[in-house]
């Protein structure tokens, strides 16, 4: 009794999963259906609007072969043609106007943009001096800090009482020679150290000690300022490499994916690598060279999957994962971006989240989340190579 229970909670299990699996394949029947609807009805759409076009060019023939009843001269006729081609040349003047118009509003744009970055290299400088004058503005405040201090400990004053007892003074030079040999008669005039000798020992000892000291720091400091000289230069050589082979991928794969264009990165301050921005500049075709900032969100997000393709063709990684990185391209570039895909999993193992048609297709294998139950869910898989041989099996 216990055999055929457990045997019927197997069949069970192989049922349950049976029908998760046929309605895995129902719903992606089910969306393939709803794209050829939509499809259908675009194609009853342009069929309507290629029927009533061919209607109205049948009305046009009809009317200019039954003269009787159009009731029409030939020189009625004559004038007709003679104002359509007036209209024709007035149109086709028009359009040369417009078309010198949209040049100098091109010509215009450029200069504008011309004048944005002059602007932004004003701004910056203005920067680098803000910058500046606050490193100034910190060594002032420590100068002050020491003086302050200085009058406190050697005059026992604050600032406000050196004010009032200051004094303009003439010959600063002289002054000071005064000071300096008043402060030697001060010291002359204090108690003879008997100790003078063994102090002098002690500090001839401290001396040396810290003159080594000193000595094996500057070495060190000159050590160390060659190796990061060494390390800067070989951080540049690889960045250079690396940039010149990812900016020629990019070009490549920017190609690749839009279908066409030019696209490049450009570095801003090329005589000092380790410190110098990237700024990506794209021509999607049809379209003139710009910034990245300037695209619209499907040709920045392109851009950006380009980019990262580049890379990985540079430098490729065992495992990837991607979160819905083409949410915002439209059928085509995503078909392209599948594509692309498929092209570079030899090397590298991908794991894509998506929502898109186009790059579940050209995966190997659908993983989903279900409920068939409340509270329940249950992960079901899809190898699209075993459904591909399944769906010939059958056919045959």
């Amino acid at each position: 009794m216990s055999q055929l229970k457990i045997r019927s909670e197997t069949e069970k299990d192989l049922l349950r999963e049976q029908s998760a699996e046929k309605r895995s394949a129902l719903a992606v029947m089910q969306e393939q259906l709803n794209q050829l609807q939509i499809q259908t009805a675009d194609i009853a759409l342009k069929r309507s609007k290629v029927l009533e076009q061919i209607e109205s060019i049948t009305k046009e023939i009809e009317w200019i072969q039954n003269d009787e009843e159009n009731n029409l001269t030939e020189e009625e006729i004559e004038q007709a043609v003679h104002q359509w081609i007036e209209k024709r040349e007035n149109y086709t003047l028009t359009i040369q106007e417009n078309r010198l118009k949209r040049a100098e509003y091109q010509q215009q744009l450029s200069e504008f943009d011309e004048r944005l970055k002059e602007l932004q290299r004003i701004h910056k400088g203005f920067l680098e001096q803000l910058r500046s004058m606050d490193v100034k503005k910190s060594r002032i405040e420590f100068e002050m800090n020491r003086l302050n201090t200085v009058l406190l400990e050697e005059y026992e004053m604050d600032c406000e009482e050196a004010v009032e007892v200051a004094i303009e003074l003439e010959d600063v030079e002289e002054i000071r020679k005064k000071v300096k040999l008043l402060k030697q008669s001060i010291e002359e005039l204090g108690p003879v150290n008997l100790t003078a000798i063994e102090e002098y020992e002690r500090v001839l000892e401290r001396h040396t000690f810290l003159t080594e000291q000193r000595n094996d720091l500057v070495e060190a400091h000159d050590t160390l300022n060659e190796t990061i000289k060494e390390m800067d230069e070989e951080m540049s050589t690889r960045f250079k490499e690396s940039f010149d082979m990812i900016q020629q991928q990019f070009r490549e794969v920017f190609r690749e994916l839009f279908g066409g264009g030019h696209a490049d990165l450009i570095l801003l301050e090329p005589d000092n690598l380790l410190e110098t921005g990237i700024e990506i500049v794209a021509q999607p075709p049809g379209k003139k060279l710009q910034s990245l900032s300037l695209l619209s969100g499907g040709e920045r997000a392109l851009t950006a999957i380009a980019l990262l393709f580049a890379i990985l063709n540079t430098r490729p990684v065992p495992f990837v994962i991607l979160d819905e990185v083409e949410a915002a391209l439209d059928e085509a570039n995503v078909e392209r971006y599948s594509a692309y895909l498929r092209k570079l999993s030899s090397d590298t193992q991908f794991i894509v989240i998506t929502h898109r048609k186009g790059t579940m297709e050209g995966a190997d294998v659908l993983y989903g989340i279900t409920m068939q139950e409340s509270g329940v869910s249950k992960l079901v898989s899809v190898k699209l190579e075993e459904e591909a041989v399944l769906v010939g099996q059958r056919s045959d």
